[in-house]
């Protein structure tokens, strides 16, 4: 009772309002830290009972409950925040959450709580610049130390002990864990381990490109129409050039950007936390979140096998060279035995597609990993957030700012050439539909019929396949992604540039409505290619448009 008192002494003077203990402000020079341990420790705002007293110090469950119980707070709050107010650190207070304490601390006394709404927002204030004072006093200090060539030594190795062993106790636990198919499409897909997938692909492109010069299909035609020779051969095809040489090389460029950056840099600054072990702890948590998507790992794996490969070439082509008969599919490299086969036999045909299609299975898979890394990366943004967007120091948030901002635009990229390559294979397969005699033509007299009422526009032969239903089903889980990603990061983004005036959104609502410009444009171009005239120069637009929104202006970051 005695400490009590001495307490009740500390903070001022002692009330009782609407039946709640009352703790009258003294204007002090504490800061948010002391001010909040001090008023927590006497229950400032707790129930009294018939003696006046009030119903012991407030914990963090209590103090919490009771924050949920305002009814003007509908969205409650969560218990970590209010834990961090506990605990010796530098984080503060939102300025939200320091209006509901005022309605604590001041027991629901419109006067009183504006008077403590005031008193807290100075304490924060003060807490915030005993921060920045304290990060220049420590960048002075470093700046100016010079360690001691006879110290400098055993320092060094006791900071490389301290180093390794928290890099042991990361990777003790793992050494004997057999590397689950989720990590290990992370670490195919970032840092320096995607080159060696981009020479992977570049490899195969070329072991592609020998086996059609030496089969002689590199430039092959075969003739569906009397009078048309229709060419169909390798280097004629958007899917085995453009695709593999430029749209693939940068989806793969761009997926990597983003993890990269997320798990080496972007993660640690959004943390709180920035002591010396918490690298290592946040690369664990990290390979954490993304084997929780284990399943959705092997799912695409079998998928593409399953289906890009096994149903395509299984079910489609191998029949179609057992028979004879093409069945009304279109007659492609892979085909152009059934049609010529003094160009290429059907044993020789049947091993190229067998290589074509497992090559289109694997980039379909990195095409569906690459937009699955894209959603786990805002879903680890949004958790790491929740804490630092609420009750980080200024400074952090700031940061936390900037990381989103680069996340933002990386899935940006990632999206524009995802649909790309959906884009390109789709090109392909509808200009196999058509009766002119190469792709380049078939664009060509597209775009001049659309000027000129004289030139008969592109006819069609009557031909089928199933990448047309491939192609639509790329862009969907494109765009579902985009939008989903997009709208959780603004979302995000949009409550630090209210809560901490890190700028306006009218700066970056331009550069955003240009994203979902340009994804809604080529979306439309993959759906209209071939089905009205002219739509060779809708893709050309959305090519320009792609080129500027890459090359362009910026999300701001700061």
């Amino acid at each position: 009772m005695k400490e009590c008192e001495q307490t009740q002494k500390r903070v001022g003077s002692i009330l009782i309002k609407n039946g709640k203990f009352f703790v009258a402000p003294q204007q002090t020079d504490d800061d948010f830290k002391r001010l909040f341990a001090r008023l927590a420790a006497v229950g400032a705002g707790r129930p009294v009972d018939r003696d006046g007293l009030p119903d012991g110090p407030w914990t963090p469950d209590e103090l919490a409950d009771a924050i949920s119980r305002i009814e003007a707070n509908t969205q409650g709050i969560e218990l970590r925040s209010v834990q961090v107010w506990f605990h010796d650190n530098d984080n503060g207070i939102s300025d939200t959450n320091i209006r509901w304490l005022a309605r604590i601390f001041g027991c629901s006394d419109p006067e009183a709580t504006g008077q403590w709404q005031a008193e807290l927002k100075a304490a924060k204030e003060r807490l915030t610049s005993q921060r920045r004072e304290k990060k220049k006093k420590r960048g002075k200090e470093k700046n100016d130390y010079d360690l001691n060539e006879a110290t400098r030594p055993s320092i060094a190795k006791q900071i490389g002990g301290q180093t390794q062993r928290c890099r042991g106790e990361f990777t003790k636990d793992r050494r004997f864990e057999p590397v689950k198919l989720a990590e290990r499409c992370e670490r195919m897909l970032s840092g320096a381990t995607s080159l060696n997938l981009q020479i992977g692909y570049l490899l195969v492109f070329c072991g592609l490109g020998l086996m059609n010069y030496v089969l002689g299909t590199l430039n092959v035609t075969y003739s569906p129409l009397e009078g048309l020779d229709k060419q169909v051969g390798f280097i004629w095809a958007p899917t085995l050039t453009l695709l593999p040489l430029i749209a693939l090389p940068a989806y793969i460029f761009f997926v990597s950007n983003v993890i990269t950056y997320w798990r080496r840099a972007g993660r640690l600054r959004c943390l709180s936390d920035r002591s010396s072990t918490i690298e290592p702890r946040s690369t664990m948590v990290w390979y954490g979140k993304v084997n929780s998507f284990s399943f959705s790992f092997w799912a695409i794996t079998i998928s593409c096998i399953s289906f890009v490969f096994g149903f395509q070439w299984f079910g489609i082509y191998l029949p179609a060279y057992l028979s004879g008969d093409h069945n009304g599919v279109q007659i492609d490299r892979y085909l152009l035995a059934l049609v010529r086969p003094d160009v290429i036999s059907i044993p020789e045909a049947i091993a190229l597609s067998a290589v074509g299609y497992m090559y289109t299975a694997s980039y379909v898979a990195v095409f569906m990993f690459g937009l699955l890394f894209i959603l786990i990366i805002t879903l680890d943004y949004e958790d790491v957030s929740k804490t630092t967007e609420r009750e980080g120091p200024v400074e952090h948030r700031s940061e936390l700012y900037e990381v989103g901002q680069m996340i933002r635009w990386g899935i940006f990229r990632v999206a524009v050439f995802a649909l790309w390559l959906a884009i390109l294979v789709k090109l392909q397969i509808t200009y196999l539909q058509s009766d002119s005699r190469d792709v380049v033509t078939w664009m060509f007299v597209d775009a001049a019929a659309a000027f000129s009422a004289t030139m008969a526009p592109n006819g069609w032969l009557d031909n089928s396949s199933v990448s047309h239903f491939t192609t639509f089903l790329m862009m969907a889980v494109t765009v579902v992604v985009f939008v989903l990603c997009i709208g959780k990061m603004s979302a995000i983004l949009n409550r630090l540039v209210v809560e901490d005036s890190l700028g306006s959104f009218d700066e970056d609502k331009s550069a955003v409505v240009t994203m979902f410009l340009i994804i809604g444009l080529l979306s439309a171009n993959l759906i209209l290619i071939g089905r009205f005239t002219g739509f060779s120069i809708m893709l050309a637009l959305g090519a320009l448009a792609t080129a500027y929104a890459l090359a362009g202006p910026k999300l701001r970051t700061s």
